[in-house]
């Protein structure tokens, strides 16, 4: 059975699943279990105690909680309440939560009593404080909010790229609609499947692909509890895997890689998909988790400003490993040059996205938007091309975003942090090979102004920035390397 239509928003897709499905299990975490019916009934009385506090309407509320069934709980509550989500990572420091407070100026904060203490001291120092909110289980239901439209925005998502700080992506009740219809649709997910999520639901990634596509279709999401480190967790995972019997598996190359080299014997004969994004899947990883456990892992292709974009679901999975798939309904895709004119077939050049998940352009960005968003068109920054079957196929890309084990990093954001510490005079931000194929660590090049020691400056970037985020390695140097023109020659910096 199908649940809901891209008529509605999204909160009615719960309300299908729930008249659909009501006794089936929606969420699964460690010991806890929520059936449909009674998921519903806690976002309705979420969703009733938010807009008593005057949470509707489009007041952002930031979301902060790991991945856990309050996530998603409150993640639909305040959809329902005609608020706007802005989902956070838990792990920033107050510099970074300080910043998407004030820039989209948040009414309200849900954490848990981990990330209080950070949440508290921001919220203090802004003269709108937000109200936060920790235990949802004591805030008295008020009388049930109306329902939000089509066209209303649903979440502000934070996209990096070059310019040094996050920029916001509004996604509408419709995007996030088009997106969950079409990547089900795609996929063939239903109710008897179990998405297995060890990706963050606040990630573009997780929301789109797990939380929102597994209340589309009915399906149970299994949360996995305490997934970090992971390497010291992956005999769980895969032993949760088999006894849950989970089918759909979405993760990244680090986690395929590190479940490959696992010790503990496991069955993933229940799985029928496996899909890895965030950063490009290498040969090796694919073909080390195939021969160990039989299962495929196919590509997908997304991005914080139009969600889900392409999927691999090729009769040939080894043959096409390498590509990221084609198009799921409602997107298209465009091989352009430096002047932006089309290519032709398997030529290299920048893709371009047109949505109907899409982001019409960044908030408050007008002469950015100009140009990324070009006559509709998103330009991704991603290199690639397109063979004579229309399976995409990702060769680079032409922003500076560094891949640290699925989470993008923005090397001017570091950089800009590390410039205002007093010993450094310049700092240059690459990403440099871990070692490992597919995965990359951060290096901060700086000429230091007078006596500056390594661990520092990682010291007051841990203070500062997300532990992802923090260079791994800081070399010296006397000077950094220009062009004719001034402009940094980064290729001199990695090696």
């Amino acid at each position: 059975m199908k649940a809901g239509t891209t008529s509605a928003p999204v909160p009615e897709m719960l309300d299908a699943s729930a008249a659909a499905f009501a006794d089936r299990a929606a969420l699964v975490h460690g010991d806890e279990r929520l059936t449909y019916a009674e998921l519903r009934e806690q976002v309705d009385r979420l969703a009733g105690a938010l807009a008593a506090r005057g949470l509707t309407q489009g007041a952002p509320v930031a979301l902060i909680l790991p991945n856990v069934p309050a996530f998603a709980v409150a993640f639909l509550a305040i959809l329902r309440a005609g608020a706007v989500v802005v989902p956070l990572n838990p792990h920033f420091k107050e510099a970074e939560l300080e910043f998407h407070f004030r820039e989209c100026g948040v009414k309200a904060v849900i954490t848990d009593a981990e990330g209080e203490p950070g949440c508290r001291s921001v919220a203090e120092r802004l003269e709108d404080a937000p109200e936060l909110i920790v235990d949802l289980d004591s805030l008295e239901s008020g009388t049930a909010p109306a329902a939000p439209g089509l066209d209303d925005d649903a979440v502000f998502m934070y996209s990096s790229g070059s310019t040094g700080r996050p920029k916001r992506a509004p996604r509408t009740h419709r995007h996030l609609r088009a997106e969950a219809d079409s990547y089900v649709a795609a996929t063939g997910m239903t109710a008897e499947d179990t998405l297995f999520c060890t990706i963050p639901l606040f990630h573009t990634y997780g929301m789109g692909c797990a939380l929102l596509a597994a209340v589309r279709s009915g399906a149970t999401l299994l949360l996995f509890d305490n997934p970090n480190p992971f390497v010291l967790q992956r005999g769980r995972a895969l032993e949760l895997i088999a006894r849950e019997r989970a089918t759909v598996f979405p993760g990244v190359p680090f986690t395929f890689r590190l479940m490959a080299e696992a010790p503990e014997e496991a069955d993933l004969s229940s799985v029928r998909l496996c899909f890895s994004a965030a950063a490009p899947l290498p040969r090796p990883t694919f073909s080390a988790f195939h021969e160990r456990f039989g299962v495929p892992v196919r590509q997908l292709y997304g991005c914080t400003e139009a969600g889900c974009v392409t999927v691999n679901l090729d009769e040939d999975p080894h043959g096409t490993s390498g590509s990221v798939g084609t198009p799921i309904e409602g997107v298209e895709l465009r091989i352009v040059d430096d002047a932006g004119e089309p290519l032709e077939e398997g030529r290299n050049g920048e893709i371009l996205i047109r949505s109907v998940a899409m982001t019409p352009g960044y908030a408050d960005a007008e002469e950015l938007n100009r140009e990324a968003f070009r006559d509709g068109w998103f330009r991704s920054g991603d290199r690639g091309r397109i063979d004579e079957d229309g399976r995409l196929f990702i060769t680079g890309r032409k922003k500076l975003l560094i891949d640290v084990r699925g989470d993008k990093v923005d090397p001017i954001e570091v950089e800009d942090v590390l410039a205002v510490h007093p010993k450094v005079a310049e700092v240059v931000v690459v990403g440099v090979e871990s070692g490992v194929p597919g995965e990359e660590l951060v290096k901060a090049v700086v000429v230091p102004a007078g006596d500056c020691q390594e661990r520092e400056l990682i010291r007051y970037c841990r203070e500062r920035l997300a532990d992802y985020k923090v260079p791994s390695r800081v070399e010296f140097r006397e000077e950094i390397p220009t062009g004719p023109g001034g402009k940094v020659l980064r290729k001199y910096l990695i090696d």
